[in-house]
């Protein structure tokens, strides 16, 4: 029997992983027969993270049906455009005229805790999803500490990895353990398709921190690769004009630019690249990258300045030994030589990549959520 769901989260056009992460569930459990609702942003909200032409979605599905608020809200209060209480507004109208039996939300903040006032309002069952972010800017800072721990102890579930035991598990009546992400496995695949030049990116958010993620020590290991290479910058954001005033117009003119793409588009965008730059070990919370597992699920090489990579994504797909490159960020001139080298004899590697856990696996998972739920079982 189909379930009617509704999803509270950031959706395509935003860029981001939850934004990623809630396409693809949804899209999925349509793909099963559940009626899914996607309620998210209008279509003026996060300018500089917009992706360009991304409201032109893929095939349509009669069965997924995306509501947005409406984008002019009258001045009312300084300071405060009042976006949050449109989404609550349409949250509620959503679950009361399509007869909601579960709403599932991305971050706690604020798809949470506008999630749990719709529940309270409609009788709706609440899952409680989140980033890695939230918890680490809000909860374990106890900022909005009283809010958040409302949602958490009156949600019907909260799903989480295993490491969020301890920080979770006093709160919530009831955890449920998933990887943070699980690619679809028919979508991201290698490819054999010849190319040119050997093509090395870097993709993501430039945001105001951008540092941190290491994009200048990329960009200077890029300006020494040796060979027959092609450099992409793939994203977007508030960061991109001091980035590139940093790097100067040699280097940007060097680069190949382009905006982020939308998750039904990054397939595409993956199997046109060898490797990709991520760099973590500046960033100022632990991650788990949805374009990582992607990157992997499609053969692309990694380039990362941690050791341990590999271990994050044990539970989620078995990574072959040939496919992932540790470089020191700051050593430039050798991590460029190493690079130029192992992208070059990558080249002639057929990578099998092997997910641990399946994209069917994990839609069976979360059905298995939604049943238990409506059959008045948590076990």
């Amino acid at each position: 029997m189909p379930y009617k769901i509704a999803f509270l989260s950031k959706y395509p056009p935003l860029e981001g992983g939850i934004a990623a992460k809630t396409y693809w569930l949804a899209r999925g459990l349509a793909a099963r027969g559940h009626m899914v609702h996607v309620i998210t942003h209008g279509i003026s909200a996060g300018r500089e993270y917009r992706i360009q032409g991304g409201e032109r979605s893929p095939a349509t599905m009669s069965n997924l049906w995306v509501h947005r608020p409406p984008d002019e809200i009258p001045w009312h209060i300084p300071e405060d455009n009042e976006h949050a209480l449109a989404l609550l507004d349409l949250t509620i109208n959503v679950i009361r005229e399509h007869a909601i039996q579960i709403l599932d939300t991305g971050y706690l903040v604020p798809y949470g805790i506008l999630g749990h006032l719709a529940k309270c309002s409609t009788g709706a069952y609440h899952v409680v999803r989140h980033g890695g972010s939230d918890l680490e800017k809000f909860l374990k800072k106890k900022v909005l500490e009283t809010v958040l721990n409302e949602v958490i102890v009156h949600a019907d579930v909260v799903v989480t990895g295993k490491s969020n035991q301890k920080l979770l598990g006093t709160m919530a009546s009831h955890l449920v353990y998933q990887p943070a992400y699980v690619p679809d496995g028919e979508a991201f695949i290698p490819s054999d398709a010849p190319r040119p030049r050997l093509r090395l990116a870097v993709i993501g958010k430039i945001n105001y921190y951008w540092q941190h993620k290491s994009l200048h020590f990329i960009a200077d290991i890029m300006r020494q690769l040796t060979g027959n290479f092609e450099c992409w910058i793939v994203g977007q954001g508030k960061g991109m004009a001091d980035f590139q005033q940093s790097l100067g117009p040699e280097t940007v003119s060097s680069f190949k630019w382009c905006p982020f793409v939308v998750p039904w588009e990054m397939p595409h965008l993956l199997n046109q690249l060898d490797s990709i730059f991520i760099f973590e070990s500046g960033l100022p919370h632990p991650v788990v990258s949805n374009l990582a597992l992607e990157a992997i699920c499609s053969g692309v090489g990694i380039i990362t300045d941690r050791a341990d990579f590999a271990e994050t994504y044990l539970d989620i797909v078995k990574i072959d030994k040939n496919q992932v490159m540790v470089v020191c960020p700051s050593e430039s001139s050798s991590a460029a030589e190493m690079i130029s080298q192992w992208v070059e004899d990558r080249a002639h590697i057929e990578q099998q990549p092997r997910q641990v856990i399946s994209y069917q696996e994990y839609l069976s998972d979360n059905e298995s959520i939604y049943t238990n739920l409506l059959n008045g079982s948590q076990s």
